[in-house]
């Protein structure tokens, strides 16, 4: 039996008739292409949709990256269409970035001057250059993030006596490569979201292949302790559930805490002990309850 969303409101039946576009955005040090499988699967769940495999550098911020995906969709002439964003891992966060400009981009360009105060200084003049000023609200009818970070990657914030400074340098290092390490890091990006707010429905949806019922968990589990991590379960090899879960964020976020939306946590679902961190957008069984999700959005 499927897990119930009704919070979101009754299905339009049937789901086939449904007929949004859909820009899904993959992950961290990965491409469009990787997203070709849940494409497919969303056009056999929903037929009539128009999907878009929305391609951007992984490098650069969530916060640029975000607000190229808005861009895009403002450039998109089907306004009469339901929108819905789907992101795989860091891809949820630029969905969640890209939605905070869609709805009102008047009200995002006003924080825009204020981005080196959140390190995000170089970010500040591509992202003027969009102009959001000038753009007219976009209503966004969904959400859906798939293995997304939601707290940041998983075991940072979670390593303990020395290995905290070690991995906090590490980080530091790696974030003057790649903005995007920095986001998935640090709280940078999440205290830069705390200053917004959302009415747009949500739902994320998590793998639980890492849990007390998989083989070698609990030796997992020994050998990270000995070497000061602390494992959360379930996880999904890469990302905790705790860090998927936005009503379990560390701080406040736009969707719960500041916003009004209608928001569920999926990760007790068929066979969710069997999906993974690289594999839950490629399982037919989510790609249902993203088409059950659009139908009542």
């Amino acid at each position: 039996m499927k897990v119930n969303l009704n919070i979101f409101g009754p299905p339009r039946l049937p789901v086939t008739n449904e007929d949004p576009l859909v820009y899904i955005s993959h992950g961290f040090k990965s491409d469009g292409e990787s997203m070709i499988r849940l494409e497919n699967l969303i056009g056999h769940v929903m037929p009539r949709a128009t999907t878009y495999r929305f391609q951007y550098e992984w490098r650069h911020s969530v916060v640029r990256s975000g607000a190229e995906l808005a861009n895009t969709v403002f450039g998109n002439t089907k306004k009469d269409r339901p929108l819905l964003l789907v992101g795989h891992s860091m891809g949820g966060l630029v969905s969640r970035v890209a939605n905070l400009i869609l709805t009102d981009p008047k009200a995002f360009a006003a924080e825009v001057p204020k981005l080196k105060s959140f390190d995000y200084g170089d970010d500040t003049k591509p992202l003027k250059a969009f102009c959001f000023e000038s753009k007219t609200k976009r209503k966004v009818n969904g959400i859906v993030t798939l293995a997304t970070p939601n707290s940041g990657a998983f075991l940072q914030g979670q390593m303990s006596s020395y290995l905290a400074l070690a991995q906090w340098g590490v980080n530091l290092a790696a974030s003057l490569r790649h903005p995007s390490v920095h986001d998935l890091t640090t709280a940078r990006l999440f205290r830069f979201l705390q200053q917004f707010s959302t009415d747009t429905p949500f739902l994320s949806v998590s793998g639980s292949s890492i849990s007390r019922f998989g083989t070698g968990a609990g030796l997992l589990s020994q050998t990270a302790s000995k070497l000061g991590l602390n494992l959360t379960f379930p996880n999904d090899w890469v990302v905790e559930d705790v860090s998927v879960d936005l009503s379990k964020s560390i701080l406040p976020n736009e969707i719960i805490h500041h916003g009004n939306a209608l928001y569920l946590h999926l990760r007790a679902y068929e066979n969710c002990t069997s999906v993974t961190h690289s594999s839950i957008h490629q399982e037919r069984i989510v790609a249902d309850y993203i088409g059950d999700f659009a139908s009542r959005c």
